[in-house]
């Protein structure tokens, strides 16, 4: 009967998941939406997710278009010696493009990569 009880506890703990787990789990399938836009133009990309940039800058043989999500506000409980602390934090997305065509339109630009930082499991895409 112990044996069968080990066996049982074994069973449900390999079917548990760390929180680093959960993280990495949850960033690579954001990876994995993110790169299926490589190669869209900026114009595909903003009609799928409804995002419009706040912001973007010239780079060689291209530009980076800057989208910031709204702020997700998080609160981290008070214990016995500090209070609790509420901040804010938003996601920054960064698209790299390149020029396709001397239009300079938003059908023009092609994805070829991105990064992001922050709070960004909600991002729509």
């Amino acid at each position: 009967m112990r044996r069968v009880g080990l066996i049982l506890l074994l069973g449900i703990l390999a079917g548990c998941q760390t929180a680093e787990e959960y993280d990495a789990k949850i960033n690579a399938e954001i990876d994995d939406r993110l790169n299926a836009y490589n190669g869209a133009t900026m114009a595909e990309f903003q009609a799928r997710t409804g995002m419009l940039p706040d912001d973007a800058y010239p780079i060689d043989g291209g530009r980076v278009f800057v989208f910031r999500t709204s702020p997700v506000f998080m609160t981290l409980p008070a214990t016995n010696v500090t209070p609790a602390v509420t901040r804010s934090v938003h996601c920054q997305l960064l698209v790299q493009t390149v020029l396709a065509d001397r239009r300079g339109m938003a059908n023009s630009w092609k994805i070829v990569g991105t990064q992001r930082s922050g709070a960004c499991r909600n991002l729509p895409v």
